[in-house]
């Protein structure tokens, strides 16, 4: 298994590179990443390219570890910008972003285009036959920071010749997009705009395929790099991208397609956050990766290794933080981790941005921690590695959908993120494994598929979740399910649309909760708090799980089953974790799937190998012991036989093994 560092030599003083070659062995590093923002050394002039430095780093550090390197394209020169200021991107309110940290450039840059391909060929004609190179990086997080949308006059031109790509007529485009409201029929292409600030709001429609155009150009920028270094690197390197997932104007699952391996940044805390994400966000996050590429494994290519920011230095790492999340990214299909950073930088923008060895140089904690971490995962890693990753349940996710919520979110209490990870959560804390699909992805290996906030409908998903139900399959809808039409317009037919038959029902009013706004939800003799949306249903045959409490709808249906084939749950308003928790048990249980609620802050994760199964135990709490119940005859990797009730320390993490018939 790979277990390593990310390296920046040009940050580094030479005297202290030997230095770092003893203790990156002593850690147990096997393979280092770099170079993905040494542009200027490579090319410090126009045309003028010297690797002389980046030949001693590869060929110094290349006898003892195996190398990634990134393309630099992630960080534009001066000279490029100052000979080329319109490869700087534009913000939507006209301002063109200034030449100073990073991600400073519109993919819809023919000029800029140009020179990354020239740069990405000079390197791989230099370094791809080097045997110490294994793999590559294409740039470095792509739409990260605000830089997935530009709005200057190239991405406007680029934008309008998409859209007659797509659409071919304008008379089809102005259709589709319901121009005739507020007079915004366009009789040419040239008139089209790029969402840039208006009074008020863009059309609905145009902002999603400003979306998709922002992620179709993206895509076919990796795209021009994986193409340029493919024919030149050797045959067994990969090619991978360092994906950030958020509400960026990116397909991530669309760019995997393009790529090798998948790989992620994995930063559980960062910046000023006061706490760690919950730890649902982050399995997800992992369920993300390895679902973009079919359920291939990943790569975590940065790890977080110590407290992390910029101008705000965010949370710091507990003792045990870094195994828990090492452990956690390997559960869920990590093939490999890289810690960011090895050594803190001394200068510059990250300067506070802490890694294995802070800025005093000496060995700590966490150099111990990582090489606890390292040596465990160099004895058990290729073990793990070769059992596969099995889920019962599914979870659906499509990024138009949640930027169809970005533009509409309805209450000032929405937040996509936050949601989905909630209403995933609630499988993931009752111990089931979970898998993320895509439109397209098959459904019939499921045996409960979750659907949250399905806002934008995507033809191919309809299809195969009808097939899916018609076929007895069990499914969760919530809140705001069958409102859109891929146009991002209003269906006609009654919420929630397509699916009403199916979940038994009919909603006929809703109400959107502000921030300050609540109702309750009574299921049995518990009440939830209910936030951010009401959906008043009338059952069609469902039977009622949980009613409003409060307002006019007291007593009107709020969660709902409906026995078709399989059941179909819906839950019409953001209830609380306790609530779900009890929605989700009874589903899964119904479903025919093992499902128990775990103690707070704890994870199990199931991996199946050729007859065995390494299972999985993970503590996040800081400061709570747990005990899970253990049925069965497990061990410890280490070959120790475990009790029916096994202690689970703050931050513990216990690996168990099970001989299976194969």
């Amino acid at each position: 298994m790979y277990v390593g560092v990310d390296y920046y030599p040009e940050q580094t003083d030479r005297a202290l590179w030997d230095e770092d070659v003893r203790l990156m062995k002593e850690l147990g590093v096997n393979v280092i990443r770099m170079a993905e923002f040494a542009w200027t050394m490579m090319e410090p002039a126009d045309g003028e390219f010297d690797f002389s430095f980046w030949d001693e780093v590869v060929d110094t550090f290349g006898k003892d570890f195996d190398v990634i390197l990134g393309t630099p394209t992630a960080t534009p020169p001066a000279w490029l910008i100052e000979k080329y200021p319109d490869i700087l991107p534009v913000t939507a309110d006209g301002v063109r972003i200034s030449f100073g940290a990073r991600r400073h450039y519109t993919v819809n840059s023919p000029v800029y285009r140009e020179y990354c391909e020239r740069i990405t060929r000079k390197m791989a004609e230099r370094y791809g036959k080097h045997p110490a190179v294994i793999g590559w990086q294409t740039d470095n997080e792509y739409g990260h920071e605000k830089s997935d949308r530009s709005y200057g006059d190239v991405d406007q031109v680029a934008f309008q010749a998409w859209l007659q790509d797509r659409y071919e007529t304008l008379d089809a485009l102005n259709a589709a997009w319901g121009t005739v409201f507020w007079s915004h029929t366009y009789s040419a292409w040239s008139q089209i705009p790029v969402p840039r600030t208006v009074f008020q709001e863009h059309n609905p429609s145009l902002l999603v395929d400003f979306d998709r155009f922002c992620s179709d150009a993206y895509r076919s920028f990796n795209k021009l790099q994986v193409d340029t270094l493919r024919p030149l690197i050797h045959d067994d390197a990969f090619i991978t991208h360092n994906l950030v997932y958020s509400d960026m104007a990116i397909n991530q699952q669309q760019m995997a397609q393009d790529l090798d391996y998948v790989s992620f940044d994995n930063y559980p805390v960062w910046g000023g956050l006061p706490e760690p994400n919950r730890f649902e966000k982050t399995a997800h996050d992992h369920d993300l990766c390895r679902s973009s590429k079919q359920g291939k494994g990943f790569w975590v290519m940065e790890q977080l290794s110590g407290a992390q920011g910029w101008s705000r230095i965010g949370y710091l790492p507990r003792p045990g933080h870094i195994r828990l999340w090492t452990h956690q990214a390997v559960a869920r299909g990590a093939e490999a981790i890289v810690y960011f950073r090895f050594r803190a930088a001394h200068f510059g923008t990250e300067e506070f941005c802490h890694g294995i060895i802070d800025h005093d140089g000496k060995p700590k904690r966490k150099f111990d921690e990582v090489q606890g971490v390292m040596k465990e995962l160099s004895t058990h890693g290729d073990l793990i590695n070769a059992a596969e990753y099995k889920a019962d349940v599914a979870v659906y996710f499509d990024q138009e959908n949640l930027w169809a919520w970005t533009h509409q979110p309805h209450s000032d209490a929405f937040n996509f993120k936050q949601e989905f990870v909630r209403f995933y959560g609630a499988a993931v804390r009752q111990g089931v494994n979970t898998d993320i699909v895509f439109p397209g992805d098959a459904l019939d290996k499921y045996k409960l598929v979750v659907v949250p906030l399905y806002f934008l409908g995507n033809d191919t998903f309809d299809a195969s979740l009808i097939d899916y139900i018609e076929n007895g399959g069990h499914v969760i809808f919530t809140y705001r399910t069958g409102v859109k039409d891929p146009i991002n317009r209003c269906h006609f037919d009654t919420l929630p649309g397509k699916f009403a038959k199916y979940a038994g029902i009919e909603i006929d009013e809703y109400e959107s909760l502000q921030a300050v706004q609540s109702n309750q939800v009574k299921l049995g003799d518990y009440v939830s708090e209910a936030n951010i949306w009401c959906d008043l249903i009338t059952p069609k045959g469902a039977d009622v799980l949980a009613t409003y409490e409060q307002a006019f709808y007291k007593g009107t249906a709020a969660v709902t089953r409906h026995t078709y084939k399989g059941d179909v749950t819906y839950i019409g308003s953001s209830v609380d974790d306790a609530m779900l928790d009890v929605i989700y048990n009874e589903a899964l249980t119904r479903a025919g799937i093992d499902a128990d609620r775990l103690p707070d802050d704890v994870e199990k994760v199931d991996r199946h190998g050729d007859g065995y199964v390494i299972r999985f135990y993970m503590n996040h709490s800081t400061d709570v012991t747990s005990t899970v119940d253990v049925s069965g005859d497990w061990q410890t990797l280490d070959g120790e036989a475990v009790l029916s009730k096994l202690e689970l320390k703050p931050l513990d993490v216990v690996i168990l093994k099970q001989e299976v018939e194969a």
